[in-house]
């Protein structure tokens, strides 16, 4: 019997239009009203989080990854910042490249550069959902981006010089993808105390590297006394890879990428055809047999 679902956003939860199909948020208050627990996994933050959900359910959240957890009161469960030391190191790699990155923290989201963000970000939705023309994905990424409380500075250098600033995650942006990404995320991965992934080829998310989702995923069924063979993981890209293979159930979506769905236990409909609404309906329906 499954007790605890967790569902990634980009590419899984969230359709073509970046939105929450009333389907899907049917399906996520059926499961609570069930006795069937709710957290949103995902690399963004709450703030950034909470606006898809229209008020309409109150889940738990895995955000950032993993570095900040939070249950459906919005308490803060656990945290895991980047150690300062990799920080820095992460940072001069970024620059020496010539990479756009933001910063998340634990005083806010800041980007140097809000013109690189948008269209890092129109990137991001076209690569996930091909259909969308750029002209469109422009449109819905300044739409969207109106409801994310962002700082825009001149420089980061003053927020990492100031260590009461914890860096709970870096996400870099570049249109090359692996072309100029895969050196850098090389050279990252080296640090041992960090793990890089991705939603999309045209980015790389940083954390902590006890900053996964299986990993949250894990210590917030053990808080609830839910047993791993009780969880189920609902992923479609690489930093969903970790609780698709530390849940009970690991289920790709249809449009997963190819090592998602290689390591899953089951398999559903896509983004765009509420592929998170029919797997919940599915767990909702064997628990009761």
């Amino acid at each position: 019997m499954i007790k605890l679902i967790a569902s990634d956003m980009d590419g899984t939860l969230l359709d073509d239009k970046m939105e929450v199909s009333d389907r899907n948020l049917k399906a996520i208050k059926d499961a609570q009203e069930n006795g069937i627990e709710f957290l949103i996994a995902t690399g963004r933050g709450i703030s950034e989080a909470k606006p898809f959900l229209r008020g309409k359910i109150t889940p738990g959240y895995i955000t950032l990854n993993g570095a900040e957890v939070f249950d459906s009161k919005e308490n803060l469960v656990s945290s895991n910042p980047l150690s300062i030391d990799s920080k820095n190191k992460i940072v001069n790699i970024l620059r020496t490249h010539n990479i756009y990155f933001e910063l998340i923290t634990n005083k806010g989201i800041f980007s140097e550069n809000i013109d690189l963000r948008v269209s890092s970000l129109a990137d991001l939705l076209l690569k996930l959902n091909p259909g969308t023309t750029r002209e469109d994905a422009l449109k819905q990424t300044k739409e969207k981006i109106k409801n994310v409380p962002m700082n825009y500075v001149d420089s980061f250098d003053n927020i990492l010089a100031d260590n009461s600033y914890e860096i709970m995650k870096m996400i870099a942006y570049d249109p090359e993808e692996a072309k100029t990404l895969g050196p850098v995320m090389d050279k990252i991965s080296k640090l041992s105390d960090v793990v890089v992934t991705s939603s999309a080829p045209n980015d790389l998310e940083i954390n902590s590297v006890d900053a996964q989702k299986g990993i949250a995923l894990l210590e917030y069924a053990k808080k609830r006394g839910i047993k791993r063979s009780e969880t189920m993981a609902i992923g479609d890209n690489l930093n969903d890879a970790s609780m698709i293979k530390s849940a009970g159930v690991g289920v790709a979506m249809k449009n997963a990428i190819q090592s998602i769905t290689d390591m899953a236990d089951e398999y559903t409909d896509t983004n765009v055809n509420d592929g998170v609404a029919q797997a919940i309906e599915k767990v909702i329906a064997d628990n009761k047999k």
